[in-house]
């Protein structure tokens, strides 16, 4: 999973976020391998509460000793990381670590750590490029999804583009719904095609799945979330408001006014709805 274009240049850090890629490589690993892995998740729980307390405020003080002007947004992110954490292990703990909801856990983690040090860790050190002013609904999806499949996957993100709707590929897919709520309500609904999904996790986590199971379907959830977050953020900047994300949930495909991306490695539909 590790790639040494996550490095920001900072040799601590980047040693730290290389151990955790590592810890969750091996969970993902003995996941799908269908061994006993209780041991396995529960040892990844207690390293991920004791990196939360040393990591995290090592990269935290480092933020501060440069004056980032984003500190606040990212200490938000580590602390709702955290809580994320918790709450999975709560559900595991709840049902004795059966295989299922370590899945959940696993392709949760998985997607997030990708982008949080592909993405969120990346500005620390360089300079983050402006987005344009997108007014629309479709050019904030298609922006926020061209940027997320870029940082997880490694999808080039020039070649992306709309198409003419492709129903025939969504036979079969997973679709997620991401709720908006705050002063105004609203949903983002993305379906992933099996292609897509498969190469989507081949390329964030090393292994293609012969079929799409709970492992897979949390990580396209945690996706969803990232893109919806996006679009959030687009939101209440040009709006001026406050918007947030509610927990994502695996829902049927609805076909009325969608967009269509062909993303080079297969065709994603996502709609936005305010």
């Amino acid at each position: 999973m590790w790639k040494d274009s996550f490095c920001i240049g900072i040799k601590e850090i980047d040693e730290q976020h290389k151990v955790l890629f590592d810890k969750v490589e091996e969970l993902i690993n003995e996941i799908r391998k269908g061994t006993v892995c209780k041991e396995t998740c529960i040892s990844t729980i207690v390293f991920l509460k004791d990196y939360s307390i040393s990591h995290f405020a090592d990269e935290e003080a480092y933020q501060r000793s440069i004056n980032y002007p984003d500190y606040p947004k990212h200490k938000a992110l580590h602390e709702q990381f955290l809580k994320t954490v918790l709450e999975h292990e709560a559900t595991m703990v709840a049902c004795d670590f059966e295989l299922t909801s370590m899945k959940h856990f696993a392709g949760m983690l998985g997607a997030w750590l990708l982008y949080h040090v592909a993405d969120e860790d990346q500005k620390i050190t360089s300079l983050a490029v402006p987005v344009d002013n997108l007014s629309t609904y479709d050019e904030m999806a298609f922006f926020s999804v061209k940027d997320a499949l870029h940082k997880l996957a490694g999808f080039d993100i020039d070649s992306m583009k709309v198409i003419e709707s492709h129903n025939d590929c969504f036979k079969e897919s997973v679709t997620v719904r991401v709720g908006l709520v705050g002063d105004e309500r609203g949903e983002v609904v993305i379906s992933f095609p099996h292609i897509l999904t498969k190469s989507l996790i081949f390329n964030m986590l090393g292994f293609t799945p012969d079929y799409i199971g709970e492992l897979e379907m949390s990580a396209l959830k945690e996706i969803a979330n990232i893109v919806s977050g996006s679009i959030c953020g687009q939101l209440v900047s040009n709006k001026n408001c406050f918007l947030d994300i509610m927990p994502p949930e695996i829902v049927e495909r609805d076909t009325n006014g969608n967009l269509d991306i062909d993303t080079g490695k297969g065709i994603i539909e996502i709609s936005v709805e305010i």
